[in-house]
């Protein structure tokens, strides 16, 4: 078998089916209305009688050193209904959308008519959830290291300033078994400018390393500090992977070597395993709803722009624009 570095595939795995006596959780929680996600909820394990809250991501992961059957996992935070959920159909890094109470106190807008912001390519966490379920992936990019993946983005004028990014990321799409599990992940991201010939990426405009340090699947990139200007109309957003034992996975894989050759030539073989290196994160696909076309990606192979043919599959990349 070949190693699968500097390639894109397309996976379909099955998931490992979940066994009673779940001693870890993790997910995200966010606002049913808006999808945001939200800071500081509460989640607690009812009669394992712990609890933790939610980051700035709406993360949250809980460790139970005594699993109890029967068990539920609560989610509560001011101005929203409290949700429990049975802990048998609890799904590895699922979304919980918490439901905003009927009285609230009215929200106040300044309007400016001047100013607008704008969502490009935006997706939800209905696009990303349902790549997972009981049932297994049902697609995924699946990107190895020293890869770039570069998503066409087109904005009604230029100028525009570059607020913010958002991201579907999935774990290594192998059991645990089979690989390391790693919540880290180091990337660059790249903007470029586009090749009004070639249609592809030409020259980079804005360079930033990025670190996540949990396993949050929708990740949201603040960049409204940077002040990011976009020169044209059409511009690409590129994650570029990162050799870096901080966000190293490592899966074993199997096949067949050559044991010895008999004296009439003939080879004999015997079954053999290997080490494969791979490096978060794993960009998430998903299928579009609205039947539009999918926006055009890139990727490098042999130093140069390859268009990437997506398989019906959206890359779960957005960004917001302001004007």
């Amino acid at each position: 078998m070949k190693s699968l570095n500097n390639n894109i595939i397309l996976l379909m795995l099955l998931l490992p089916s979940f066994c009673f006596g779940q001693d870890s959780f993790e997910g995200q929680v966010i606002n049913k209305t808006t999808e945001l996600p939200i800071l500081g909820v509460t989640v607690r394990l009812l009669k394992g009688k712990i609890a933790t809250q939610t980051n700035e991501r709406g993360y949250y992961t809980l460790s139970n050193d005594e699993p109890k059957p029967n068990d539920s996992l609560q989610y509560s935070y001011v101005g929203y209904k409290t949700l429990r959920l049975a802990v048998s159909a609890y799904v590895p890094q699922m979304f919980i959308a918490l439901e905003p109470n009927a009285i609230q106190l009215a929200e106040v807008r300044i309007a400016n008519t001047k100013t607008q912001m704008i969502t490009l390519s935006k997706f939800s966490a209905y696009d990303l959830k349902r790549i997972v379920s009981n049932f297994g992936y049902k697609g995924i990019y699946f990107v190895t290291s020293t890869t770039t993946i570069a998503k066409l983005f087109e904005v009604p004028q230029q100028n525009g300033i570059l607020m913010s990014l958002a991201l579907g990321r999935q774990d290594h799409p192998m059991s645990p078994t089979s690989a390391t599990q790693n919540k880290l992940a180091k990337f660059i991201l790249k903007l470029y400018t586009q090749n009004p010939f070639t249609k592809a990426p030409e020259s980079v405009f804005f360079s930033k390393e990025i670190s996540l340090t949990d396993n949050a699947r929708w990740v949201n990139i603040d960049l409204s500090n940077d002040k990011v200007v976009i020169p044209g109309r059409n511009f690409f957003v590129a994650i570029a992977w990162i050799i870096d034992p901080y966000n190293e996975i490592i899966s074993m894989g199997g096949g067949w070597k050559v044991d010895k050759v008999t004296k009439k030539g003939e080879q004999v073989y015997k079954d053999a395993s290997f080490y494969m290196v791979d490096y978060q994160p794993f960009l998430i696909g998903y299928n579009r709803r609205d039947n539009a076309p999918n926006s055009l990606v890139y990727t490098i192979a042999d130093k140069k722009w390859v268009e990437y043919k997506q398989f019906n599959l959206e890359l779960a990349l957005s960004a917001v624009v302001h004007y």
